[in-house]
C-alpha cells in the first residue's frame, strides 16, 4: 500500500537524494496493516446489495423517494423533491463535463448519493 502514508513505518525522506530502494521497502506497511487497510477501504467504498439512491429510475425504485416508512410533512416533502430536483441537474452538469473524457469524474455524482435513512 505505498499510497497510504498513514501505514508506512517510516517517515518520508527529506531529500530526493536520500531515496533508496531499501529505503522503500523498509517504508512500506507489513503485510496484515496493509490487507486491513485495503479491507477497510473497500468495505466503506462499497454500496449494500440494496441500496437505494436518490437518483433512481423509476423502473429501479417502485417505492418512490418517499416510502411508506417515512412520516413527512408537505413541506418536507416539497425540500427533498428540490434537493432531487437540484441533483439531477448537478448531474446533468457532470454528464456534459464527461462528454469525450478518457477519465470521466464520478467520485462525488449525485447518482452515488445513496437513501441512508431508508431500507
Amino acid at each position: 500500500m505505498p499510497n497510504v502514508p498513514s501505514c508506512m513505518t517510516m517517515p518520508p525522506p527529506k531529500q530526493d537524494a536520500e531515496i533508496t530502494m531499501e529505503l522503500i521497502l523498509k517504508s512500506l506497511p507489513v503485510l496484515e496493516v496493509t490487507f486491513f487497510s485495503m479491507n477497510i477501504s473497500n468495505v466503506l467504498g462499497s454500496f449494500s446489495p440494496i441500496e437505494r439512491f436518490f437518483l433512481e429510475e423509476l423502473a429501479e425504485n417502485k417505492l418512490g423517494i418517499i416510502g411508506d416508512n417515512m412520516a413527512v410533512a408537505p413541506e418536507q416533502e416539497a425540500c427533498i423533491r428540490r434537493m432531487i430536483e437540484n441533483m439531477r441537474q448537478l448531474q446533468g452538469k457532470i454528464d456534459a463535463r464527461n462528454i469525450g473524457r478518457y477519465l470521466k469524474y464520478d467520485v462525488l455524482s449525485p447518482m452515488k448519493t445513496p437513501i441512508t435513512t431508508q431500507t
